[in-house]
């Protein structure tokens, strides 16, 4: 069986992408998507190190989010002015809307520990690997 036809395996295992643009130190790795076996979405494997955070942002896709271990938040913006802490503890799911502004925070003295699903589109990993097997098909299919 090739690594492509891996059906199973240690998370920790996964290479690591770099993600230095949403957190210095962070460490992300990509479970399933374009790569492997999901097309249309990501899921992905953080772990933000203890007292870092990652800076407010927002896009129109939703987060969708699994907290493993560790204590943190994710403040999101509901309505102008107004952040609301969506907390981030271990075995808690957390959804952050599309189209708001939001901050993760780990003030713990632990790492956070998480999986986030976004759209392709919302990973520039996954986009980059998608744009070029894209790229890849029409050209096989010109010639």
């Amino acid at each position: 069986m090739s690594e492509k036809e891996k059906n199973y395996g240690s998370i920790y295992e996964l290479p690591l992408q770099n993600a230095s643009a949403l957190a210095p130190e962070i460490e992300k790795r990509t479970i399933y998507g374009p790569e492997n076996c999901w097309d249309d979405y990501v899921m992905r494997h953080f772990i933000l190190p203890a007292h870092r955070g990652i800076p407010a942002h927002e896009h129109e896709w939703d987060h969708l989010m699994f907290t493993l271990s560790g204590d943190g938040v994710v403040e999101v913006e509901e309505e102008p002015g107004k952040r609301v802490p969506y907390l981030m503890k271990t075995g808690y799911w957390t959804r952050v809307p599309g189209g708001l502004l939001h901050e993760y925070k780990n003030d713990s003295d632990v790492p956070l520990e998480f999986f986030c699903i976004v759209p392709t589109r919302g990973d520039p990993h996954a986009k980059k690997f998608s744009m070029r097997a894209e790229r890849a098909k029409r050209k096989e299919e010109a010639e």
